[in-house]
């Protein structure tokens, strides 16, 4: 018989992995039952207040003897126990377990909790038609996610191969070869995409924090992204790893809408006009946007650096594609920006002193006339408009590697444009 088993929220900030305790439990369980393929990391919605990190639970599929499937349960539940961070307030683990097919209508629970903000009475109802055995910790939380990565169709993937450390190395500095991570992703790059910033000098493989991760290679084809793991040269032991498929990097949690149906924790693409002056607030840079339907606060923040330069270069009247995840941002209904389409673009005046009529001289203002520099001739100040080329082009720009979303597709993948040109 076919068992589906998911897993989430057991991490916290101070620690621990959701894919760490999936991928001992798929080494674990694959000595006494069949494996359905690769496990799977499922990225949920990035704008749900409460996640954890990047909002990952982890989904695996065994075929099993009859006999064989309570003690997976069992084991599975024992791990859980012993590894979930319980004392942070923010963990509350769920699992649940799916024996047979997977209905369709869980699939649909599955994209809900992907774009939507689903509670943990719907999981459990959507849990009980679908005939699933759920367990909850504490408050619980992990069943949305458990029962989503289940479900998930997962019909466009990438894959992340996750390397883990020695237990003793936790919360250590990680020790990895900056050097072979460069010339690795050059190698592999795009085939394997988001290992470094190429215009800061940065690796992105080694998250800081305290959990087992030593590093995560991202990619399109497997075997490019098992040989870069080969490339890397690793300056600590490497515990072991596991090959994820995921739905990273794959634009699924972005829906098209109206301004006026937008409402937090949805991640949309709309369509709209550029309703003012741009400003900013510290190192963060807002404009407004409106179509027929309404008007939304728009975000560059400050840690999607160069990219608030394009933003800086929108002007009032310019019609854009713009999408990215909406939240509250001290109280106002906010979309944080993660790419922008520049569709029609107004032109761009610039007001510019004559030439001086009797020399063809450079005039300069003196109040309200001007002077001519070279042979002192005066007239009334009267500027002349001239339109000047815009800075934009009509190309899709999007945020740097370190500051995109697990779920956003980069332009450089197949179909990086679609969800903004459609």
């Amino acid at each position: 018989m076919i068992i589906h088993i998911g897993i989430d929220d057991t991490d916290s900030p101070n620690g621990m992995c959701t894919t760490y305790l999936g991928a001992l439990l798929y080494r674990e369980l694959s000595g006494v039952a069949e494996p359905l393929g690769l496990p799977r990391l499922i990225r949920l919605n990035p704008n749900i207040p409460y996640k954890t990190r990047g909002n990952g639970a982890v989904a695996m599929s065994f075929e099993a003897d009859e006999e064989a499937v309570l003690a997976i349960k069992d084991t599975v539940l024992f791990y859980v126990n012993q590894l979930a961070d319980f004392e942070h307030e923010n963990t509350n683990p769920g699992v649940v377990f799916l024996e047979g097919e997977i209905p369709d209508e869980l699939r649909d629970f599955s994209l809900r909790a992907l774009r939507e903000h689903v509670t943990i009475g719907e999981a459990e109802e959507a849990a009980r038609r679908a005939g699933a055995e759920y367990f909850k910790f504490k408050l619980g939380r992990g069943i949305i996610g458990s029962l989503a990565a289940i479900a998930y169709p997962l019909r466009a993937f990438t894959y992340e191969l996750l390397a883990y450390r020695e237990p003793e190395n936790w919360g250590k500095p990680r020790r990895v070869n900056l050097r072979s991570v460069f010339r690795a992703d050059e190698w592999a790059y795009p085939f394997s995409y988001d290992n470094v910033d190429r215009h800061k000098g940065t690796v992105l493989i080694t998250p800081h924090g305290k959990d087992p991760v030593l590093a995560g290679i991202r990619g399109i084809d497997r075997a490019k992204v098992l040989q870069v793991f080969e490339m890397v040269e690793f300056e600590e032991p490497v515990a072991f790893y596991q090959l994820y498929k995921t739905n990273q990097s794959t634009d699924d949690h972005l829906t098209a809408k109206r301004i006026g149906e937008l409402k937090p924790y949805d991640s949309a693409v709309v369509r709209g006009r550029v309703a003012g002056e741009y400003w900013e607030v510290g190192r963060h840079v807002f404009f407004e946007l409106e179509d027929g339907t309404g008007r939304i606060r728009v975000a560059a923040f400050e840690p999607t650096k160069k990219f608030r330069n394009y933003v800086r270069k929108l002007l009032p009247g310019d019609e854009i594609v713009a999408a990215g995840g909406v939240k509250e941002h001290e109280g106002i209904l906010t979309l944080n920006l993660e790419k922008f389409y520049p569709v029609k673009l107004v032109p761009k005046v610039e007001y510019r002193k004559p030439k001086c009529p009797k020399c063809g001289g450079t005039m300069k203002s003196k109040g309200d006339y001007l002077k001519c520099k070279r042979c002192g001739f005066r007239m009334p100040k009267k500027l002349i408009p001239v339109e000047v080329p815009r800075e934009l082009k009509k190309k899709i720009y999007e945020v740097p590697p370190d500051a995109r979303k697990h779920l956003s597709r980069p332009l450089v993948l197949p179909g990086g444009e679609d969800k903004l040109l459609q």
